[in-house]
């Protein structure tokens, strides 16, 4: 087993095919490239079954946070590997010790009778691999750890040999040709790292690959000789690491071709071979077919950019939050493929939940809304009540008041009638009046007359009491035993009168008769 480090957006070196004169005038600065530096590692062991086991990948942040948007394109289905986060992106002990019981006992295991044959572990010295909590459970689990001596490991490591260089090489060409797709207008992140490494690990670790590494470095077949014999000739021939790879990254569309082949043909059957107008049209149809090819591949480009940077809008959430198997957070953690899609079943599970909440957050505010306007127009039903019970006892208070000012008017009228009527005998009213004012035991009388009708009534005359006229004076008052009685209130209607008689023994108080009751005194 042996680590691999990848600078997220930084290419390796690269062939090209670019212009003389751009060379010559020195535009060439480099092939161009995201930039971005975060590091990811990616842990690799390889079987002498020609086999390999599934990549453990750490990428740089917060132990445990392997957010889920890192992972969207992955596919646990057909897909194996495990991912783990780190501060620097570098393993470490517990990385290590992680690695060694989720992949490599748990894959090699079977191939070991269930782990009762020994097992032989080759690596480099690295401390992540050689500290005493890690060879501790490989002596106790019965696996050898092999360690190569230090700076051999470029021609004892398979790995280093025959692997890792193709696997550099394939991420390069699919890192330039996502940096050509996109034209550098959105940058490259965590979330798409994944496609690019998946892709080019498959055109890497084949089995081919795989055999060439072992070969190559004499351990399977064993051959010490082909290592001796390199460090004994001192040679600089470097080794064909990228066997089986195709470098090439152009690829033409069989439309070009047709097409080609078409104004080939057509030029070919011309009765005059060296015709100019052929040419300049084969040569017209290429350029035009070619700047077609070359926009249409722009166009792909930009369309999946754009969809790149509609997923990169999405924020991302920790694996973690899904699945709670660790009592420390900062401690070690290591996602599986059965983790990530009981972590993606338990996303969606939450999902749904969360939108019923906010669905029934919604219902409950609608109907929140609903009483709230069933309140309002209750208080403006009570208002409008209200305003209409005030409306009427102001329209009753009118009322009463326009009939209480025609009451006034009709008797202010009715007072000038009866004024006007008895003017004329005011003056001898007068004279009898004073004679009767005179005489102190003549009791005080009250008549109210009612409004003149068709029919006057009758008066009625009490008994043994003269009425005195204008022309004549009153005669000299009996005694106070003698007194006649004289009605102290008349209540007349048009069809009865009363008279009501007050006797007292006492003189009053005002012997003279008011000059008010002259206006309303009876004939």
């Amino acid at each position: 087993m042996d680590e691999k480090g990848f600078l997220l957006g930084v290419i390796n070196r690269t062939k090209r095919v670019f212009d003389v004169n751009a060379k010559r005038q020195g535009k060439l600065l480099g092939a161009s490239q995201d930039g971005n530096r975060s590091w990811i590692t990616f842990l690799a062991c390889i079987c002498q079954d020609m086999t390999s086991l599934p990549p453990f990948l750490i990428y740089q942040g917060k132990p445990g946070q392997v957010q889920d948007t890192w992972l969207t394109d992955f596919d646990p289905e057909h897909q194996s590997a495990f991912f783990s986060t780190s501060e620097t992106g570098w393993t470490s002990h517990e990385l290590g010790k992680e690695w060694l019981i989720g992949v490599f006992d748990r894959f090699t295991k079977a191939k070991a009778r269930n782990g009762r044959d020994y097992r032989l572990l080759i690596t480099d010295g690295h401390s992540s691999h050689i500290n005493m909590d890690f060879l501790d459970w490989c002596d106790a689990h019965r696996i050898i750890v092999a360690v190569f001596p230090p700076h051999s490991t470029h021609r004892l490591q398979p790995l280093d040999v025959s692997l890792f260089g193709p696997l550099s090489t394939a991420y390069t060409n699919r890192l330039v040709q996502w940096t050509s797709k996109t034209q550098g207008l959105t940058g490259l992140s965590k979330r798409e790292f994944w496609v690019l490494f998946w892709g080019a690990l498959e055109a890497s670790f084949t089995p081919e690959n795989i055999a060439s590494g072992w070969r190559r470095t004499g351990l399977k077949p064993f051959d010490p000789d082909v290592v001796l014999s390199q460090v004994s000739k001192n040679t600089d021939d470097d080794s064909d690491v990228e066997s089986g790879l195709d470098d090439s990254i152009a690829l033409q569309e069989p439309t070009a071709r047709e097409l080609r082949r078409l104004v080939d043909h057509v030029v070919k059957q011309s009765s005059v071979s060296s015709d100019t107008g052929a040419r300049k049209l084969k040569r017209t149809l290429e350029s035009l077919q070619a700047e077609v090819e070359l926009l249409r591949h722009e166009n792909q480009g930009l369309r999946e950019t754009i969809i790149r940077e509609k997923q990169r809008r999405q924020r991302g959430k920790a694996l973690k939050d899904y699945i709670f198997d660790r009592v420390d957070p900062n401690s070690a953690q290591v996602f599986s493929p059965q983790k990530i899609a009981q972590a993606r079943q338990k996303k969606i599970e939450m999902e749904a939940q969360k939108e019923e909440e906010v669905l029934q957050k919604r219902t409950e505010k609608a109907l929140r809304q609903k009483r709230v306007e069933e309140q309002k127009q209750q208080v403006l039903e009570r208002k409008r009540q209200r305003e209409e019970k005030k409306e009427r006892k102001r329209r009753e208070k009118e009322t009463k008041q326009l009939e209480r000012e025609a009451n006034r008017q009709l008797r202010i009228e009715m007072k000038k009638q009866n004024q006007r009527s008895i003017q004329p005998k005011h003056q001898a009213r007068q004279n009898g009046s004073d004679g009767l004012e005179e005489n102190g035991g003549i009791q005080d009388e009250v008549i109210v007359v009612l409004p003149t009708v068709t029919e006057p009534p009758v008066l009625f005359k009490p008994p043994n009491e003269a009425l005195s006229t204008p022309n004549t004076k009153a005669s000299t008052p009996p005694s106070h035993k003698t007194r006649p009685k004289r009605p102290s209130l008349v209540v007349e209607s048009d069809r009865e009168v009363v008279v009501a008689y007050r006797d007292s023994g006492r003189s009053q108080r005002n012997r003279k008769r008011p000059r008010w009751l002259d206006d309303f005194e009876v004939n």
